[in-house]
């Protein structure tokens, strides 16, 4: 499995991670927070790689900061939210879909309808 995906992923939320005006994250930063070494941060993010119990710990840490953990393992992740969304975000995304397909429902109809009425004349 190539894992240097997840590695270059974790190095940009740690970017992300920072709110505007404030410093980056550095890897110092990180491990200072998670109880990770530095080395061992610096491994994951060149490779995706580490112990178990450190790549989880690296995971958590992002995700109590909100990022879905899919986004980060899932290699192929273009349909993927990098946030977790919560249930009521994903119930407005349910109602903006539905919308979307009356709206395409209505106009696909109308040329449906005006096909027929070509074809029949």
């Amino acid at each position: 499995m190539n894992t240097e995906f997840i590695g270059k992923r974790l190095a940009q939320l740690r970017d992300e991670l920072a709110c505007p005006g404030e410093d980056k994250w550095t890897q110092a930063r990180v491990s200072a927070e998670t109880g990770l070494t530095l080395n061992m941060i610096g491994n994951m993010e060149l490779s995706g790689a580490a112990r178990i119990e450190a790549f989880l710990d690296y995971l958590l840490f992002f995700q109590k900061r909100g990022y879905n953990l899919n986004w980060i393992l899932t290699p192929n992740n273009a349909n993927i939210s990098k946030m977790i969304l919560s249930e009521s975000t994903k119930a407005i995304d349910v109602i903006a879909a539905v919308h979307q397909l009356n709206v395409v429902r209505q106009a696909v109809g109308k040329e449906i309808d005006s096909a027929i009425a070509v074809l029949e004349s």
